[in-house]
């Protein structure tokens, strides 16, 4: 294929359109920053909550057991034990949270969120799903025609807390096709008492904070949240705010602060004062009961901890379900309100769950091609205008990111057809056997799954920087 021009496109006047649609796709909005306040800071701060709490449980499980009856079998409780896994190895649980305090539907759950766990790459794929999502096409129909923050209000009475803390597992499921071995449900005071427990924690405050829109204690107004720039000790409410505050500042520093407070709150359960107080072990340890709702068996909780403890966080694949077709994971729309009761809810597109599956199967079994996009260029070598196009908006809604759209043209400069489409990747080298092994192998696996094309390497390998990937559309792919 060394005929092929990839890197260095003519440039023609007529095809100052599609440079025009080069810029506006690289410049592509984060579907993060479209999330309003309070839901991702439930979303984060639900997993924040549930990673701290068990690497805390981790440190103190073992030491409060100990000084409550100590013997031998304490030594062997607290390694743990081993976590159920799927076919692929992975552990796969859902997270619910909510404020934990009450207020008018204290019963309905805030964050619904998907999580699954690789212990061989320590990596951690989470796939959040609207509150709004309304349940329709899914297995149980018992479960069905209700919102789904409403499954724990509507069951809890007839099936007790525990048994509706299930239901999740079995509807999320059916909505993203995987097995769901866990639940926990958290709340926000277990992330403070952790911390006030601790006797606050040290964080270096890297840019001043100044939020006049933080939530307030009912969820129904604001309140002003400002912290100066520097060294600060924080006490449990004071750090959940930290964590939580997006308003002023972007997603990225709010959750490198997240980060922040997690090594925080680890490095302080670690210490060795915390240890040897017992007094301090065993408020850590009632805490963490009273304010998580899990079918984790406590041994299970410390192989969590462990995992918490050495997590890679550049493997770490955050998306969420949302109503934006244009932007990645826009999969859901919003119907007439008269056919659901006068209710506002978000329903999955194609009234089926093929885009949902089709998403949460790149999301959770091609991860690696998600944790740092690489670059994609879209070329047309048909005969049909705006291929690119079309092929670029659809790769978007699952997360690549295309760079550059342009026909394919020939050494001449003449635009050049072809009839078979084909995938080429341009960071290659050659093994010792002779075989030529691609970089970004995960990336043309997974794009598989939307471009049916052979992959091919470059006639040479090209510098870091470039365009990775190359898809060319042949007579043969399939407009979506």
């Amino acid at each position: 294929m060394s005929h092929f021009r990839t890197r260095k496109i003519r440039q023609k006047p007529t095809l100052q359109p599609l440079k025009k649609i080069k810029n506006s796709l690289s410049s592509s909005s984060n579907i993060i920053t479209r999330m309003n306040k309070k839901q991702w800071s439930y979303i984060i701060g639900s997993f924040l909550i549930l990673m701290a709490s068990v690497i805390v449980i981790r440190v103190t499980t073992a030491a409060y057991n100990a000084i409550q009856n100590f013997d031998t079998k304490d030594v062997v409780f607290a390694l743990g034990t081993d976590l159920k896994q799927d076919e692929y190895g992975y552990t796969n649980m859902v997270l619910l949270g909510d404020g934990g305090h009450e207020r008018d539907g204290a019963d309905l759950i805030d964050t619904i969120m998907v999580a699954s766990m690789d212990f061989n790459n320590r990596s951690v794929s989470l796939l959040s799903f609207p509150r709004d999502y309304y349940l329709r096409y899914i297995d149980n129909k018992d479960l069905a025609d209700r919102k789904i923050n409403e499954l724990y209000r509507d069951f809890r009475k007839t099936l007790g807390d525990n048994e509706a803390y299930e239901t999740y597992q079995e509807v999320l499921g059916d909505l993203v096709n995987l097995e769901i071995h866990y639940y926990a449900r958290v709340d926000f005071n277990a992330f403070v008492e952790v911390v006030d427990s601790l006797g606050g924690v040290t964080i270096d405050v890297k840019k001043a904070i100044y939020d006049p829109y933080y939530p307030n204690e009912t969820d129904d107004g604001y309140t002003v949240f400002e912290m100066g720039e520097g060294t600060q000790e924080m006490n449990g409410e004071t750090a959940l705010k930290f964590v939580r505050s997006r308003k002023t500042t972007s997603d990225f520093d709010r959750a490198a602060r997240q980060q922040q407070a997690l090594m925080a709150i680890k490095d302080k359960a670690l210490s060795g004062n915390v240890l040897t107080n017992p007094k301090t072990i065993k408020k850590l340890y009632e805490s963490i009961k009273n304010n998580i709702n899990t079918n984790l068996t406590l041994r299970e909780m410390i192989a969590m901890g462990s995992f918490a403890k050495n997590f890679d966080r550049d493997h770490l694949v955050m998306k969420v379900l949302h109503d934006d077709p244009g932007n990645d994971g826009g999969f859901l729309h919003t119907p007439e309100r008269k056919y659901y009761n006068g209710q506002f809810v978000l329903v999955p597109d194609g009234n089926n769950l093929d885009y949902i599956h089709r998403y949460a199967d790149l999301i959770f079994h091609h991860r690696e091609a998600l944790m740092n996009p690489i670059q994609l260029e879209i070329l047309n070598a048909t005969r049909e205008p705006g291929i690119a196009r079309n092929a670029a908006g659809y790769l978007k809604r699952f997360g690549f990111k295309t760079v550059n759209l342009d026909n394919l043209f020939d050494d001449s400069g003449e635009r050049k057809y072809v009839e078979k489409s084909f995938i080429q990747y341009n960071h290659w080298e050659v093994e010792a056997d002779g075989n030529v092994a691609a970089k970004h192998q995960s990336t043309i696996e997974a794009l598989d799954k939307f471009i049916k094309g052979e992959p091919i390497p470059s006639s040479e390998p090209v510098d870091e920087g470039d365009v990775d990937i190359s898809i060319v559309l042949g007579a043969d792919y399939q407009i979506f």
